[in-house]
């Protein structure tokens, strides 16, 4: 649309420049990608206006923190309904938290638990079992299919700027291995292995350029050490380590600053949390989690952050709680109702955010009440 806008003036610029600014705010700004950004912030007619330049810049900073919870923008997309999907066996819901709503989407076709990476890549969510097929669940169909790829039991997933990375550990070698995921080949592709970063069950979160990775346990011992790797320079970096030695904490990103919250250390869980300020390069702790757990899964959605699924020494855990920063506590805002579905249910939870189409939606029934 930018470009449209541009071609208009330019056929009758003296008149027409005047408009500029009022057509600019139409343009969907936080669903541009970085690249094209430069390139519309170094044109003359948004130099020019102070609004429009201002709008350019808030949003090239935006895409250091890629949430897109955190858009001010709606896409003029069908996939318009944000949610978060939860998944554990073969049950898939999502949370709609505006309408408190829980609905069944379609079951995946293997079972999946706390400790199955998931990530929401291209408008579509990806699973990966440990030693089965990753899977891929298309909200447009409302349908699941298999891909054929593979992960460990120790890799960690995430989407940098529209890319999918891992970092596998081998133990052995002590070494971390960060690879990049060729969507056309369907593989896996190396990027850069080394010592850094090498830590089981660490908490590995996506934010601007890097891979965030906190905590973990290695040989037996529990570590508070924090480090992060550059995807563009290909490089690790050290940052200032986490308030507490923790391992299987969960975690994301939002507005220039990482949330990681639960795990543990010593057998022992935690229902402690901190904040990282990423331009200040400081760890905080903030307010507790209502219970504890390990394996769970922290979401940002309309930037709000959530932890669900997990599990503790009582089993899984399905209670669902948000964080409000204004009183710095962590409140219990659903339960996951997959009791209502089935009543012995022993399945752990993961879960992350993804558009649905509201078309879709629509169609589904919505499950009924909650048990924890």
């Amino acid at each position: 649309m930018f470009k449209i806008v541009l071609k208009w003036i330019e056929q009758n610029k003296s008149e027409r420049k005047a408009s500029f600014e009022q057509l600019f705010r139409h343009v969907r700004l936080g669903f541009l990608s970085r690249d094209f950004l430069f390139d519309v912030v170094t044109n003359e007619l948004v130099r020019e206006n102070f609004g429009c330049f201002k709008l350019i810049s808030d949003a090239v900073k935006l895409t250091s923190f890629p949430c897109e919870a955190d858009l001010s923008q709606s896409p003029r997309k069908g996939l318009e309904t944000r949610a978060i999907v939860a998944c554990g066996g073969k049950f898939t819901l999502c949370y709609l938290p505006e309408k408190d709503e829980w609905k069944r989407l379609a079951d995946g076709l293997t079972g999946k638990n706390n400790g199955t990476p998931m990530i929401s890549y291209c408008n579509e969510l990806y699973s990966f079992p440990c030693g089965r097929k990753a899977e891929r669940y298309d909200p447009v169909v409302n349908g699941w299919c298999t891909l054929d790829l593979y992960t460990t039991w120790s890799t960690k997933v995430a989407v940098v700027r529209g890319e999918i990375f891992s970092i596998d550990i081998n133990t052995s070698s002590r070494k971390s291995t960060v690879k990049r995921y060729d969507v056309e080949r369907c593989s896996w592709e190396t990027v850069f292995s080394s010592h850094e970063g090498c830590r089981e069950d660490s908490c590995v979160v996506a934010a601007g350029n890097h891979l965030y990775v906190c905590g973990g346990k290695l040989g037996g011992e529990d570590f508070s050490k924090a480090e992060r790797f550059d995807t563009v320079e290909n490089k690790w970096e050290e940052i200032a380590n986490i308030q507490q030695k923790r391992g299987n904490a969960s975690g994301a990103a939002t507005n220039g600053k990482i949330f990681v919250a639960g795990g543990g250390q010593a057998l022992r869980l935690s229902q402690s949390c901190e904040m990282y300020n990423i331009f200040t390069n400081e760890w905080h702790l903030i307010g507790h989690l209502t219970v504890n757990h390990e394996y769970g899964s922290m979401v940002c959605l309309n930037g709000t952050i959530y932890v669900l699924g997990g599990s503790n020494a009582s089993g899984p855990r399905l209670s669902v709680e948000c964080y409000d920063p204004t009183e710095d506590k962590w409140i219990e805002k659903t339960t996951i109702p997959v009791k209502m579905i089935s009543k012995g249910n022993k399945n752990t939870f993961t879960g992350c955010v993804l558009k649905l189409s509201k078309g879709v939606l629509d169609k589904l029934d919505i499950v009924e009440g909650s048990e924890s």
